[in-house]
């Protein structure tokens, strides 16, 4: 029974390290078979002595699980022809997170770093988005390749064999094809920009930031990411497709807020901003699972996403909103390339990553609804703009048309009322200037002294509260003056009153004949005597013109016909800048004590009251 089970293995080590022959005209194999097993040994050295079991894998395809973090590969070669090979040895999957290759090379293995997540991109043997493994082949010589692979999710294990300038070819190719893909999908992303920019419309701003995170998720799942971006950032190159997965799939929502879904519809509207905000909280919350359950969990919430944004369009579709079916295609398009990604995930398929150009395709087409849809909006938007404006003008023009028409009646309805309302108006305009020269009549006589003809102490109310708030809004000096004819009671009985009333004139007028400034004023205060209201006068101005006017009229002889008489006049003054706007009085009395003072003192002078 012991010798039966070692001839089986041995045969089982014979079948397995079968070598993979390489002829002088190789070109490529994309199947490679190897064998493998797993050990958790960390060098070649370690791996020999624990004896592995190997199992052949013809197809040159693996599905990993979860279950199998590290395991190692056998790839015998032989080169068959007379001249020494250069080959290639590619590991087409970004995602798992450490390769490292043993090589043959004089009697010896050397470790070749080319994993992407433990060491930079730099130090890769071939700076590439695959793993690539350089090998020389000597003629006629038979070598063995092992290659020690860590992962921690399930995913798959292509391997394949390449002559260098055959590998160039495959690759310039399909980088070509990317290249322009992604060159699409990145023009996109600046013609939305731009579009906000200029417009200012929210909806291209979430269509601009949909299509760079849809830009992120290909260049990451192609290997492109790996290369040029961020090669040496660990985090965001095991949960990148996670990550820009959600983010492409839940910027939908504000781009659904702003142009499938109307306002109206508010539950709707409040329903996806809860959305929104969950959404932000998986995709925060996912990095703290490991990249195993956080990838299924991303794919359950987006195709969660792509089935509710389907089910919106249908209901766009049955109220035959604007732009339904682009969006009904869009969203049919995100669900297909989600199940398309998922089934590479479930292993229901197998590929490399550049042999499945259906993603970046159905992504492209994506992009392109999107742009599509979002320029469809901004025409029809501009539309109903631009025809929202001629129903203005039209109503604007039929308006005026009626208001030129009433405009029209009317005048002609006003010059029948004209011309009959002339003569009326004529015979009234006449009525009205009478009456206006009447009035400039009754008020020159509400405002002046019938006697002197100066203003009177009416006015003078008047005028001085004018003043004292004047005074007090610019501080000013106000003057008050208050004259008064002296022994003018003597006058009227001694000579009568008519003569006493020609003397109250003719002081009045020689006051008047003293006053040079337009502001200064006279007015009659009440019998004999007589006030001065000069605005802006300090007192020694006051002083000096009550003194010219007390020594005129000293000096004056008058004839009144019956009678010749010499008279004199006191003064008293008071000077101040006003406090109180709603006490004019106080200048008056204050005034009448300083004339008071000079009555005392013997009349005939001006008194400053102190």
């Amino acid at each position: 029974m012991i010798r039966f089970i070692t001839l089986l293995f041995c045969l089982f080590i014979t079948l397995s390290g079968t070598a993979f022959e390489v002829p002088e005209n190789f070109n490529k194999h994309l199947s490679l078979p190897f064998a493998y097993t797993q050990n958790d040994s960390e060098n070649l050295a370690e791996l020999q002595q624990s004896t592995p079991l190997w199992q052949p894998v013809p197809s040159g395809f693996l599905q990993l699980s979860h279950t199998m973090q590290t395991i190692w590969l056998r790839v015998p070669l032989s080169n068959t022809s007379d001249l020494e090979l250069p080959l290639l040895l590619s590991i087409h999957n970004n995602q798992l997170d450490e390769v490292s290759a043993f090589v043959p090379q004089q009697n010896r293995s050397i470790l070749v770093p080319a994993s992407p997540n433990q060491f930079a991109n730099e130090q890769r043997p071939i700076l590439h988005e695959a793993q690539l493994v350089p090998l020389k082949i000597p003629p006629q010589q038979h070598t063995v390749i092992y290659i020690r692979i860590k992962n921690s999710e399930q995913t798959y294990l292509p391997l394949s064999l390449w002559h260098p300038i055959e590998y160039l070819k495959y690759t310039s190719k399909f980088n070509l094809l990317y290249g322009i893909l992604a060159g699409l999908i990145l023009a996109m992303v600046l013609t939305n920009a731009a579009m906000y920019s200029f417009t200012r419309k929210r909806y291209f701003l979430y269509g601009g930031l949909t299509i760079a995170a849809i830009w992120l998720l290909n260049v990451h799942l192609y290997g492109f990411s790996h290369r040029y971006i961020y090669g040496q950032w660990l985090w965001l190159q095991q949960y990148g497709q996670t990550l820009f997965m959600l983010l492409s799939t839940w910027l939908f929502i504000p781009l659904l807020k702003t142009t499938l879904v109307p306002k109206s519809a508010v539950r709707l509207q409040r329903a996806l901003n809860i959305l929104f905000q969950l959404s932000i909280i998986i995709a925060a919350g996912l990095s703290f699972f490991p990249h195993r359950i956080a990838l299924p969990i991303a794919f359950a919430y987006c195709f969660a996403l792509a089935i509710t944004y389907i089910w919106i369009a249908v209901s766009a579709w049955q109220r035959d909103a604007f732009s339904h079916k682009t969006h009904l295609l869009l969203f049919f398009l995100l669900f297909m390339v989600l199940s398309y990604q998922c089934a590479f995930e479930l292993s229901l398929l197998s590929g490399a990553v550049l042999d499945r150009p259906l993603t970046y395709v159905c992504y492209l087409l994506i992009s392109l609804a999107i742009s599509y849809a979002l320029a469809r909006r901004y025409i029809q938007d501009r539309d109903d703009k631009i025809k929202q404006q001629q129903e203005r003008l039209a109503q604007t023009r039929a308006e005026d048309a009626l208001l030129k028409e009433r405009i029209h009646l009317q005048a002609q309805a006003q010059e029948a009322l004209e011309s009959s309302i002339d003569e009326r108006t004529f015979e009234l305009e006449v009525t009205l200037r009478e009456l206006e020269e009447k009035n400039r009549e009754l008020e020159k006589l509400n405002m002046e002294d019938a006697l002197t003809k100066v203003k009177n102490r009416r006015y003078f109310d008047k005028r001085v509260l004018m003043e004292v708030r004047r005074s007090r809004r610019e501080q000013t000096t106000l003057s008050v003056v208050m004259l008064d004819i002296d022994h003018f009671k003597q006058i009227n009985d001694n000579y009568g009153h008519v003569v006493g009333d020609q003397a109250i004139c003719a002081v009045a007028k020689m006051i008047e004949q003293h006053l040079k400034r337009p502001s200064d004023d006279v007015f009659r205060y009440g019998g004999e005597e007589f006030v001065l209201l000069l605005p802006n006068t300090q007192e020694q101005g006051a002083v000096a013109l009550a003194e010219e006017i007390r020594k005129s009229l000293s000096q004056a002889q008058f004839d009144f016909g019956t009678a010749q008489l010499t008279m004199t006049l006191s003064a008293g003054i008071y000077c101040a800048i006003a406090n109180d706007s709603k006490n004019p009085t106080i200048f008056t009395d204050l005034a009448d004590k300083a004339l008071y003072q000079a009555k005392q003192q013997g009349r005939n002078r001006v008194i400053a009251y102190k």
